[in-house]
């Protein structure tokens, strides 16, 4: 003989329904929200070529302040800087490229200079 169902199985149906949809919303909610974190701190890095006494030079900003003030062509002996806005702005996109890689203040070799196209004096 068939049990006859009572008429809360389907209220309490319809109730767990619904609070899976709203956990399932809150967790999407919680993984968007990480994602959006996670993306502006990466984008909030960006470079300012500055014209120098020597040339050209180049600020890191990290959330609009100061991070790395580079007003010569790093690891080089003297005040000399860069002979054009292009190779500060090209050195200064790589060294925000490897802070976003390793998350630590960058080192860029004398053939990394070159190969962006710097004239090592």
């Amino acid at each position: 003989m068939p049990v006859a169902s009572t008429p809360t199985q389907p209220k309490r149906s319809r109730a767990r329904l619904i609070q899976q949809g709203l956990l399932l919303i809150l967790v999407g909610l919680a993984c968007l929200t990480v994602y959006q974190v996670y993306k502006q701190r990466e984008s909030d890095i960006r470079v300012e070529v500055i014209k120098t006494p020597g040339g050209w030079g180049y600020d890191i900003l990290k959330n609009n302040k100061l991070v790395i003030h580079q007003p010569t062509i790093p690891g080089q002996p003297g005040m000399v800087g860069f002979t054009s806005q292009e190779q500060a702005q090209r050195v200064g996109e790589r060294v925000v490229e490897k802070i976003k890689q390793t998350k630590a203040l960058p080192t860029l070799t004398n053939e990394e200079l070159r190969q962006l196209g710097v004239k090592i004096p």
